[in-house]
């Protein structure tokens, strides 16, 4: 199976991610509620996968183009796959909790994203490569807007809001 790069899904994937990182250049509490939902959402969705269709996963094997990261998913992760999507998914979880909360834990949840989305990457298209180095861009953004002293999170806005 090789990946498709001009699949729907991957062009929305990389479309998503620019619109995020130009969100989180001018509107980075918008990026930081997208970024939330992305990673809740992805870690919901793996966790059904991988309970439901835990075999769709080994279809990375045949899309990353770095050896490593297919001898491992060929390797140990065929025997353990729910196990550790399901693990994963928790991770993916967490992240998005954590994103969409206050300092201190939008900076551990940002920089556990950016660790995550580097890891993700070498699996190439599937990961819809360059998607992930784009998020990390758009992490590693509102990481540092967010340090800005005028600048509000996602917990000081939605709780101050007024409509």
């Amino acid at each position: 199976m090789h990946a498709n790069i001009f699949s729907t899904t991957y062009l929305i994937a990389n479309g998503v991610s620019l619109l995020i990182l130009m969100f989180a250049i001018f509107r980075p509490v918008v990026a930081q509620a997208l970024l939330s939902l992305l990673f809740t959402g992805a870690g919901i969705f793996n966790g059904i996968m991988a309970i439901i269709h835990p075999e769709l996963f080994m279809a990375y094997g045949a899309m990353t183009p770095y050896a490593p990261y297919e001898q491992f998913i060929y390797g140990a992760f065929s025997h353990n796959i729910t196990a550790i999507v399901l693990a994963i998914s928790i991770c993916q979880v967490a992240m998005g909790a954590f994103i969409g909360y206050r300092k201190p834990y939008l900076q551990l949840g940002l920089t556990a994203a950016i660790i995550f989305l580097l890891a993700i990457t070498p699996l190439g298209a599937g990961a819809a490569f360059p998607c992930t180095l784009i998020l990390v861009a758009a992490a590693v953004t509102v990481l540092y807007k967010q340090r800005a002293p005028e600048a509000h999170d996602l917990y000081y806005t939605l709780s101050h809001f007024r409509g």
